[in-house]
């Protein structure tokens, strides 16, 4: 009962409370990466937008870099497969999109912030047959569908409805020439001519093209092609004069329009004579004087059936066949402004994205400036390195910019979008900005740098450490590749993209990655047991050869026999004497260091200061000096009880048998004793309920000796005055062993105490040395995750500069699968414990500190130092420290408040941050699905409270857990109105649109100035639409014609708002102050403004399109009013400004009245 009450006490404060909302967020920010099974591409050439759909439903724009929108199509008939996007077209100019998916429903997409937010739906359900081709008329106010009946039908955009006429293939088929005697089948593409908007070409799948008229309804001119099998779709140049036709066997031709006989090269297969593929997408321009002709397809389909191509012919003969080694899905031209001058080549692949500059005719790749393949070869391992320093961060990028000479230097023409001002003015403390990098470890033993400080992932720099391994002879293989064809008869091929997803050797692949942010050390382990050492040195390289080293760790071990794959050779000609040093744009391969047995490297550990770096695998450890390239001591951690889990009570090997035969035997003592009961033993112990799951883990998991976690700090080891530097070591037995480390005076001078072995300082410079000094043993014998020393302040000492060690004293946390547990030092004494599994199940897979920070008034901060006087002290002494800073206000009365604690992953996905060292739960939020094994084991964590998963194979998301840091996509795409929307309120609404005659009536319920919430839940359920997708933090509300259901997270509502409706709503609706922003409770309403007492607010409404409420103006004449509680909360609703938006960033005011009336008690 005491512990019961003891346990109430300890709840956190009101203060605490709301400092904890002020902290911790948790939201989906930004996607990187390459979109997962694409399907289909679209491109606005009036908007300069690009869309991106996938098989899973998903929906991307891109614009300008820095301009991304996403969107999430929904389930109809609860079947995935429904969901992929099949065919997207833009409403040119305009900034909507539409698509259709499976279901055979067409949606009309419309930019609302950073988000696609479907406004109409039309369901083809009977009513119409299976769609084929969309084609958006260039008034913006029609799209004609084809169907694979033949039939057109035209679809108005205004009033989202079929309308009259139809264009029926009979009909079609009564006025074509009558030596076509075939039934046309599915209509294949749809082409509005530029020159003549009233004509229409129409291509059918059997051979016929008609010439529409939409004012006559009738057929102008028929072109028929007969032999060439099916018919593919059309293209029409720039002024309307011809169209290529291109075809199912591989062949196309130029046509007139104005006349319908056949052109002389109507049988033209330019990869003939041999049967072909189909040409699935043609395009045509020029280069010069020169006309160009692009297409996808069309190969031999004997010989090279199996090649994915786009081929670039020119009238002058220069010819060129990109083979790609993934499916093309579709491309798209880029056009100089006004004329048909050919600019770019976008080509969409099933698993990367690739850019080609057509102004030359040697036709050179284009470096985008997004959609980059991070699995180009697959992915291994995930490294981030938070706060690399400019000086770093530029080493790299020089480095990475020598291995794009290659690429073309022509702008990027996809430019569509407005970015706000302040982010292109951002840029300008370069000299002290700290960049976040992605390094990623592949498959084929590279590994690539991506920088991710902002919403574009940018690849900066590729490492490769295959070049290193191999026989004597070996050469790269890029150097035998020849561009020359082989004969007159075979296509000019030439190898394109990056994606690669063969490995020569799997023992190349990367285990492990640690990078220095500070020096630009580079450590790389991979699955050989190999440890390739490099740096990032700049000018300075001295220039030397490779040097190679060993370590046996089960030299010692009587009887030990390695049944793995051997380890990999370094290729010989690069250990000679007067070889030349690997040293390739900048960065020098200094050595390479060979654990043996060659099994995989399981963790690493980098001091870049001491020149030290520490390798663990399934075997043991190795501690190893890379700067004068000596061992320093290795250990081995072999033990025979660790494959059985003999002789240990609490082992987590318990097997299903092991369990069973237990039981029997309790049942068998139960019944002996039943019948005697002075033989009967207290089973409180037994009755006890089991805090560990008992379950079946996988081998690797139960080998106790593999080495989990590796870390160096300079702590309080020996004792509390001097810090010395340490190594710490972590096996799956939950052995944690701490190395004291002997190092030279040179490489401790930064210590502020004498050196760590307390000799005199040697006049020579003598060999680093290290001792077991400290081992301790955890009962529950969990694989250990995670070992991190912290000060006082509760930062991390690794985050500190070199020199620096914190305010002491210091404290280790040591995170196993199950517990985290908090040791003093050097006393080794438990302070504190949270035991995770005990409690709820779930087992701990990754552990981080993050700092966290807000803005927080002196009251506050007052109320917090008289509850909790540690809290402030460690704000106030962190505001020196490295890892915080502060900034106070005195005018303002408002304080910069920094709070470090430890950020916990899941393996069931969910994402906990804890304080320190109280360990008390500040958010826990789901982020991964328990499902997604690669995503949870791929996330990382920044040390500003981001992180970053593989949400697929391809993709990266972005998640913030503070407020303030937060990096999502900030770009904007302005919407033109669609035409007349008065007409709009007769037309008659499908059933899954929503009523759109109301407006919302904001409830603004402010307690201290901080926080609102909009608390409307009757017509939320109207306007919920739960997107995966979905960003947190996005506008959208349900005005005139545009019903957008932008966001599952918004708690706006919509509907009739009268004085009684909100006392009825305060009556039963429990107040409930959240901290959210203005974006996540309004919608579309961008700027809400509310004061305490009678000040009044303000709503501007931004991005609303052609506004037309017809109970405005009844809901003006009750915006200002005040009601008071009894628990002091003052709601006002007032409306005094409603703009209209025709550009962005220039608001049209339409109607500005601003009432005042007596307050009214509730």
């Amino acid at each position: 009962m005491l512990k019961f009450i003891r346990g109430k006490g300890q709840q956190p404060t009101a203060e605490r409370q709301r400092l904890q909302k002020e902290l911790f967020a948790y939201r989906k920010t930004a996607q990187h990466g390459f979109p997962h099974k694409p399907s289909a591409l679209a491109y606005d050439p009036v908007s300069n937008l690009m869309a991106i759909g996938t098989l899973t439903g998903a929906i991307k724009v891109f614009g300008q870099p820095g301009v991304e929108l996403y969107a999430q199509h929904t389930l109809v008939n609860n079947l995935a497969s429904e969901l992929n996007v099949q065919l997207l077209e833009w409403v040119y100019g305009t900034g909507r999109i539409l698509s259709l998916t499976a279901a055979n429903q067409l949606i009309l997409w419309e930019p609302v912030g950073t988000t696609l937010v479907p406004i109409k739906t039309l369901p083809f359900d009977g009513k119409l047959k299976k769609v084929s081709s969309l084609c958006c008329s260039l008034n913006k106010d029609l799209v004609w569908i084809g169907t694979e009946g033949g039939n057109i039908y035209q679809f108005d955009l205004k009033s989202f409805t079929i309308r009259e006429p139809v264009i029926y293939h009979d009909v079609v088929l009564e006025q074509v020439p009558p030596t076509y005697k075939l039934n046309p089948g599915a209509i294949e593409s749809i082409r509005q001519l530029p020159n003549a908007l009233n004509k229409l070409l129409i291509a059918y799948n059997r051979g016929l093209c008609v010439l529409w008229d939409l004012d006559t309804s009738a057929v102008e001119r028929a072109y028929i092609a007969p032999g060439h099998g099916q018919s593919v779709g059309l293209y029409v140049n720039a002024t309307g004069t011809e169209f290529n036709w291109y075809h199912a066997d591989g062949s196309y031709a130029s046509w007139i329009i104005a006349s319908g006989e056949p052109p002389k090269n109507v049988n033209y297969v330019p990869y003939g004579p041999d049967p072909c593929k189909s040409i699935n997408r043609l395009y045509k321009g020029k280069r010069g004087v020169h006309d160009v002709i692009v297409f996808s397809g069309g190969m031999p389909r004997s010989a090279y059936g199996d090649h994915n191509c786009v081929s670039v012919h020119g009238s002058d003969g220069q010819k060129v066949c990109l083979d790609f080694t993934s499916k093309v899905i579709d491309f798209f031209i880029t056009y100089k402004e006004d004329n048909e001058a050919l600019q770019m080549l976008v080509v969409l692949l099933e698993e990367e994205l690739c850019a080609y500059d057509l102004t030359d005719s040697i036709v050179s790749a284009v470096k985008a400036p997004y959609l980059h393949s991070v699995h180009a070869s697959a992915v291994t391992c995930n490294y981030l390195a938070s706060q690399v320093t400019q000086t770093v961060y530029r080493r790299i990028l020089r480095a990475g910019d020598e291995q794009d000479i290659d690429y073309s230097n022509i702008d990027w023409p996809i430019t569509g979008g407005e970015l706000p001002e302040d982010i292109k003015q951002s840029d300008e403390n370069e000299t002290t900005k700290e960049y976040e990098i992605l390094l990623t470890g592949h498959e084929d033993g590279s590994v690539k740098f991506w920088e991710c400080s902002g919403v574009i992932l940018k690849p900066i720099y590729n490492f490769t450490t295959a070049n290193i391994f191999g026989h004597e002879n070996q050469d790269d293989t890029g150097a035998n590749d020849s561009n020359e064809q082989l004969d007159e008869s075979e296509p000019p091929f030439r190898k394109s993209g990056l994606f690669d997803p063969y490995s020569d050797d799997p023992r190349l692949a990367v285990k492990k990655i640690a990078l220095c942010p500070k020096t630009g050390q580079l450590i790389v382990g991979g699955t050989a047991g190999q440890i390739v050492i490099a740096d990032f040195e700049g000018d300075d390289i001295e220039r030397g050869m490779l040097k190679f080293s060993s370590m046996n760790l089960v030299s010692d071990r009587d009887g030990f026999v390695w049944k793995g794959h051997d380890q990999l050779n370094v290729r010989p000609n690069l250990l000679e004497e007067d070889a030349e040093s690997i040293c390739e744009n900048g960065v020098k391969i200094s050595g390479v260091l060979q654990v043996l047995p060659p099994a995989s490297i399981t963790c690493l550990a980098l001091e870049a200061n001491w020149g030290l770096v520490s390798g663990g695998t399934a075997h043991g450890l190795v501690l190893f000096d890379f700067k004068n390239f000596v061992p320093v001591f290795h250990r081995c951690t072999l033990n025979p009880n660790d494959l059985t889990g003999a002789g240990e009570q609490l082992s987590r090997r318990k097997s299903f048998k092991k369990s069973l035969r237990e039981s029997f035997r309790k049942l068998r003592k139960g019944r002996s004793t039943r019948n005697n009961p002075s033989n009967q033993v207290s089973t409180t112990l037994e009755a006890r309920p089991v805090e560990r799951q008992i379950e079946a883990r996988c081998t690797d998991d139960g080998m106790g000796s593999m080495v989990r976690c590796l870390v160096f700090a300079k702590t309080y080891v020996t004792n509390v005055n001097i810090t010395s530097p340490t190594l710490w070591s972590a096996t799956n037995a939950s052995t944690v062993s701490v190395f004291l480390l002997h190092l030279p005076p040179a490489q401790t001078a930064a210590t502020t105490g004498p050196p760590a072995s307390g000799n005199a300082t040697p006049k020579s410079p003598r060999r680093i040395s290290a001792q077991l000094a400290k081992e301790i043993q955890l009962k529950h014998r969990a694989p250990v995750v995670g070992i991190s020393i912290f000060d006082q302040n509760g930062c991390p000492v690794d985050q500190f500069s070199y020199g620096e060690n914190g305010t002491p004293p210091h404290r280790v946390l040591i995170a196993s699968e199950e517990q985290f547990k908090v040791f003093s030092l050097p006393q080794l004494k438990p302070i504190n414990k949270y035991k995770l599994t005990a409690n709820e199940g779930a087992r701990i897979r990754r552990i981080h500190f993050g700092s966290f920070s807000c803005r927080v008034s002196h009251e506050l901060l007052q109320s917090l130092n008289a509850n909790s006087p540690t809290k402030l002290t460690r704000t106030h002494e962190a505001l020196d420290g490295v890892a915080n800073t502060g900034v106070g206000t005195a005018a303002t009365g408002v304080e910069m408040y920094h709070e470090m604690a430890l950020i916990c992953l899941t393996n069931m996905g969910d994402i906990m941050v804890l304080s320190v060292p109280e360990l008390k739960r500040q958010l826990n939020a789901a982020a991964v699905r328990r499902e997604d094994i690669n995503g949870i084991s791929s996330l990382c964590f920044t040390n500003s409270g981001e992180a970053l998963y593989m949400m697929s194979s391809s993709e990266l998301q972005r998640i913030a857990l503070a407020t303030s840091t937060v990096v999502q996509p900030m770009g904007i795409v302005k919407v033109e109105p669609l035409g007349n929307e008065d007409n709009e309120c007769t037309m008659p609404a499908n059933d899954d649109d929503i009523s759109h005659k109301e407006v919302d009536a904001i409830h603004d319920s402010v307690e201290n100035n901080t926080s609102s919430s909009i608390l409307e839940q009757s017509i939320a359920k109207q306007r919920a639409m739960p997107t995966e997708h979905s960003l947190p933090l996005t506008n959208g509300i349900n005005i005139g014609s545009s019903p957008n259901r932008a966001n599952e997270t918004i708690t706006s509502s919509i509907g009739d708002i009268t004085v009684d409706s909100v006392r009825d709503h305060l009556n039963t609706t429990a107040t409930t102050l959240c901290s959210t922003t203005t974006e996540e409770t309004v919608g579309r309403l961008s700027v809400l403004s509310t004061q305490k007492n009678q000040t009044t607010t303000s709503v501007n409404m931004k991005d609303i399109p052609n506004i037309d409420i017809p109970n405005l103006l009844d809901l003006a004449s009750k915006s200002n009013t005040t009601e008071t509680s009894t628990s002091s909360v003052v709601i006002k609703s007032v409306i005094t400004s409603i703009s209209h938006e025709n550009v962005n960033g220039e608001n049209e005011t339409r109607k500005t009245k601003t009432t005042t009336h007596e307050e009214s008690q509730f």
